[in-house]
């Protein structure tokens, strides 16, 4: 997480370009991991022609980025104003957790009846990072999104999967601008983990639809999270259009 000036630094985010990928395909890819992983705040202003200057493009696919990453709730576009990063409050993490809860239950259940030896041994590899290998919380977040994502892949059901990425996203940036959990509540999402890979792979799609749903709400970001996230947006950012 970056609190200094993202701007300044936006260029860590983008990935490799790959052959024949579009540069407005590179610029959402950048932007979605530098919202996702807390280096904007809720709410902060994205200056197309800041970004375009920062990563020396044309603010032709910065624009194009921009229009992309709104369809998927990461910016908001006010008419005739500027562009935001998304804030959400109660009400939307109401509906993100209730849609995505929804759908675990639709992946879950189908990558249970479909799960081989090879998703066993990946989940398992998962399993086995041991907390002190971990990059504190920040390292402990991207080993949880490794785990979900590795539980529905045996689902085969790309849309599902595409959606549940997309609605993981829009709570990400308040996951991690969130005070940070401590030792003693990370170690829980690890056994709930575990508990929920034991039923996964005794093919139990009640006990793990379950243990799932509970994961998940115990996890989720809470209106003292989002008051945390507000206040780090006063207190320890700077505007990223500012040298």
């Amino acid at each position: 997480m970056n609190t200094n000036n993202p701007f300044s630094s936006l260029s860590q985010y983008a990935p490799s370009a790959a052959f024949n990928t579009s540069v407005e395909t590179l610029v959402v890819q950048t932007l979605r991991s530098a919202i996702t992983q807390g280096a904007f705040y809720p709410g902060q202003e994205i200056d197309e022609a800041a970004i375009a200057d920062a990563l020396q493009i044309s603010k032709m696919p910065v624009r194009q980025a921009i229009a992309a990453l709104e369809v998927e709730g990461l910016v908001t576009k006010v008419p005739r104003k500027k562009v935001y990063v998304t804030s959400l409050d109660k009400h939307d993490i109401e509906e993100i957790y209730t849609t995505r809860i929804a759908l675990e239950e639709v992946a879950i259940r189908a990558a249970v009846k479909k799960a081989g030896e090879k998703d066993y041994e990946l989940l398992e590899k998962n399993l086995a990072i041991p907390l002190s290998q971990m990059d504190g919380y920040v390292g402990f977040l991207e080993v949880d999104k490794e785990f979900h994502s590795l539980l529905y892949a045996p689902s085969g059901w790309q849309r599902v999967m595409k959606y549940l990425q997309q609605l993981r996203n829009n709570t990400a940036m308040y996951r991690i601008l969130r005070e940070p959990w401590p030792i003693e509540k990370i170690q829980k999402s690890l056994d709930e983990h575990l508990s929920i890979y034991e039923a996964y792979k005794k093919k139990d799609e009640e006990t793990v639809t379950v243990l799932l749903r509970k994961h998940t709400l115990r996890t989720r970001p809470t209106i003292t999270d989002i008051d945390f996230a507000n206040k780090t947006k006063q207190e320890e950012h700077q505007s990223p259009w500012q040298n």
